[in-house]
């Protein structure tokens, strides 16, 4: 029998933290896939790109804890992957799938809803250039952009 041990991934759910505007205005969680490094779920490794998060951010290492109606919840950062996140909300939709294209040429892990896309980047798959290129795009108004968790060492 083959062991899919490896390949589980479980739901876990954050609180959002409101900005000054409190954005974003219909939304007070986000579930994030998360792979478990225990048997109990108790420690993950998240797994996906946050939208709206600026706590954690994609590779961290979390604690999760049993919340209501059993659902996993997001109980604390244990260490930081390394990654640094960003997202960019197009004013055009013609430019998504080469937006996509460039940022995954570029070293970046990448997520889309709509014309929202959350991107994780580490220092190792260059950070610089990511960066430098979200704000290219940003110059020429292309999209508006804003920092998720910003990692430092």
């Amino acid at each position: 029998m083959k062991d899919d041990s490896a390949n589980l991934v479980v739901e876990v759910r954050f609180e959002i933290e409101k900005d000054a505007h409190g954005f974003p205005q219909y939304r007070d969680a986000e579930a994030l896939l998360c792979k478990p490094l225990d048997a109990e779920c108790t420690v993950c490794e998240v797994a996906s790109v946050p939208f709206y998060l600026k706590n954690v951010a994609y590779g961290d290492t979390i604690r999760a804890i049993e919340g209501s109606v059993n659902l996993l919840e997001f109980g604390g950062v244990m260490s930081r992957g390394g990654y640094s996140v960003y997202r960019i909300l197009l004013h055009d939709w013609s430019i998504k799938k080469q937006t996509i294209k460039d940022l995954l040429a570029l070293g970046a892990v990448v997520e889309h809803e709509g014309r929202l896309i959350a991107i994780a980047v580490s220092e190792v798959n260059g950070a610089g250039a990511v960066l430098e290129y979200i704000l290219e795009g940003k110059r020429q108004d292309r999209w508006g952009a804003q920092d998720g968790y910003i990692f430092g060492p």
